[in-house]
């Protein structure tokens, strides 16, 4: 009974502090209640998608990630942007991947 209240808080916890980065509660509610310690844990320490840098694609000119190799909008190959073309990332830019 112990341990199945320690999951159930643990869960709570991961699904509150996934609700806070803006990542998904009940993802994280089943892994911090599986894994009662390190899901919170695992939770706090991943990253937010909005926080990575951007860059523009040449092809196409919309914002891209900077880890990204191929533009997913119009296929164009990317190489490592130079400094002078990182954008810092703003809530008005917003990615998103294509499934």
């Amino acid at each position: 009974m112990t341990y199945l209240l320690i999951c159930l808080a643990s869960g709570v916890l991961g699904a509150l502090v996934a609700l806070r980065k803006g990542s998904s509660p009940p993802l994280w509610f089943l892994i911090s209640a599986v894994i009662p310690i390190l899901g919170p844990i695992a939770a706090l320490l991943y990253r937010r998608e909005t926080e990575v840098a951007l860059r523009r694609c040449p092809g196409c000119d919309r914002p891209t990630r900077i880890y990204d190799a191929v533009c997913m909008n119009c296929g164009t190959e990317l190489s490592y942007p130079q400094e002078f073309e990182i954008i810092e990332p703003t809530p008005s830019i917003r990615v998103r991947a294509r499934l």
